[in-house]
């Protein structure tokens, strides 16, 4: 089982200029990438990043995010009933780069927005304060709450190699607790007591970037508030934890398995070494397919719920039944 370190204090090491490349077990400092790509334009046609925020309550998954992909902007907003297994709301928003702003750190100092004719987010957590204030309205979804991080456990913060001598890093922190409402297609839901997690990642990628990925964020059966975060591809095993109460368990690369022909149908989410054992089972999924030629996207998110086992590494076994959460699996051309 591979070691999660300390945080450094900067991505690039100053007497060597070296990436501090591992695993961290708390905030990434400041993301500035310039070393590695001097030229503005290498920026713009190279340089990712977005912030990805999910809730998970006893009624709904909601999942906001922001993207700023150098030569775009891109804002979304979804919402699943979890009784029902139905979206309620799916909303997706493209504009100019200008729209959107993702900062230069994931967690303490953060910020990401975006102001699209049909989108407006807005993510916040100032110096010295220890919530989220999320803002965010689509057509039939608006969400005002605060994620509070301070009864949380510690972040992932990632800083890894990608092909082309690139770099990327990432920040994912599950477990915050909310406060506040959502009004969904008008109705009012209270969020209070429920669990969340965001995704911060800013990086040089490859013109061709693949992934698949698994979220799961609710409590096992025996009470416990439970994470969870695996990634099969691009980053790997470096961004696979474990969130249990407090604990941040590092485990090994995760397996998705689905037929790519039926995304909806149930998929297999395991690690390498089957400490992760789960059935997924979609009951919708947000999704894009584009194809302009020099840019293509095929992205899908099934949304759904989580059944199996993970067996920690003191022996114990934690059991989920329907846990909300999502699946993906990408492959997209920048």
């Amino acid at each position: 089982m591979r070691e999660i370190l300390t945080p450094p204090d900067a991505i690039f090491d100053p007497s060597t200029g070296a990436a501090r490349v591992g695993s961290y077990r708390g905030e990434l400092p400041r993301v500035d990438l310039t070393p590695l790509a001097p030229r503005g334009l290498d920026r713009l046609l190279r340089q990712k990043r977005w912030t990805y925020v999910a809730i998970a309550s006893d009624e709904l998954f909601i999942a906001v995010a922001v993207a700023h992909l150098g030569y775009v902007a891109m804002a979304a907003g979804v919402v699943l009933d979890k009784a029902g297994r139905r979206l309620l709301v799916d909303r997706s928003a493209f504009g100019p780069p200008f729209a959107a702003r993702v900062g230069d750190v994931g967690g303490e100092g953060s910020v990401a927005s975006a102001w699209l004719p049909r989108a407006r987010v807005r993510l916040e957590r100032p110096r010295g304060e220890s919530a989220i204030a999320l803002t965010a309205a689509f057509r039939g979804l608006d969400v005002r709450a605060r994620l509070e991080s301070r009864a949380a456990p510690p972040a992932l913060s990632v800083i890894a190699p990608t092909p082309g001598g690139l770099l990327t890093t990432t920040e994912k922190r599950l477990l915050l607790g909310v406060e506040g409402e959502a009004t969904v297609l008008g109705r009012r839901v209270s969020l209070d007591g429920a669990l969340a997690g965001y995704d911060y990642t800013n990086g040089l990628l490859p013109r061709r970037t693949t992934w698949r990925w698994a979220l799961a964020l609710g409590r096992a059966q025996s009470g416990e508030r439970v994470g969870l975060n695996l990634g099969e591809g691009f980053v790997g095993e470096a961004e696979c934890a474990l969130w249990v109460e407090s604990e941040l368990v590092p485990l090994v690369e995760g397996r998705l398995t689905f037929d790519a022909e039926r995304p909806l149908d149930p998929w297999r989410v395991q690690t390498a070494d089957g400490a992760v054992d789960l059935r997924f089972v979609p009951g919708a999924a947000h999704s894009h397919h584009m194809n302009l030629g020099v840019v293509s996207s095929e992205f899908m998110q099934p949304i759904g719920l989580y059944t199996g086992t993970i067996r920690l590494p003191d022996g114990r076994a934690l059991e989920l039944q329907d846990v909300l959460g999502v699946t993906e699996d990408q492959d997209i051309t920048w």
